[in-house]
Order: C-alpha cells, then structure tokens, then sequence
C-alpha cells in the first residue's frame, strides 16, 4: 500500500537558513533511510489573500509499506532514541499526518 507522510514545521526565527540546511541536507535522508519511506519532497508556503496556516514548511514523504504501524514505529523509535540528528533550528510546535493513497480514478 501507498501513503503520504505530511509534515508542516517552522524554523526557529532567526534560523530559517540552519533549518533549510538541516532539513535538506540531513533530515530528509535519515527519514528516508528507513525502510518503507520512498521518497520525500518539501514546499515553502506561498504567502497570499485569505488565511493562512501556522507554519510556512512541508514536507511529503512517500511510504510504501504493508504495515504502515511498523514504519512509523521506526520513525518514532530513531527519532526519540537518537538515531537522528535533530536540529535546535526547528520549531518544536510540528504537525504531522498520515495519508493513505486511493486508487486513481479509471478513465474510459
């Protein structure tokens, strides 16, 4: 089965460019070191009219697993064990969520 793995987080202020490096060039390829994570893409918020969310970073990751509970176990377990170098550049305020990804819709 295929998932998307979303994570919204902000840099501490003043360290939007220790954040960006971290994150590039660190975090995202221990995330995708484990098994089951695929890939991995990030976006920055495009400010704009109308409301805006609380923090301006993403990251997608691609999961392909048939126990989605035991990659993020994984996650968990390295995150909070130190198997990963986590950054004081990051806000700690991170929301994540979980996506399972549903079949394309058959053209004709």
């Amino acid at each position: 089965m295929q998932y998307k793995f979303l994570v919204f987080s902000n840099p501490v202020a003043g360290r939007e460019d220790d954040y960006n490096d971290w994150y590039t060039n660190t975090h995202v390829a221990e995330v995708t070191a484990i098994p089951g994570f695929t890939g991995a893409q990030r976006f920055r918020l495009v400010p704009g009219e109308g409301a805006q969310p609380d923090h301006r970073y993403l990251a997608i990751y691609d999961i392909e697993s048939e126990n989605v509970g035991e990659v993020m176990q994984e996650l968990v377990v390295r995150g909070t064990s130190g198997g990963m170098q986590m950054s004081d550049a990051i806000d700690p305020q991170v929301s994540t969520f979980l996506y399972e990804v549903l079949p394309a819709a058959k053209t004709s």
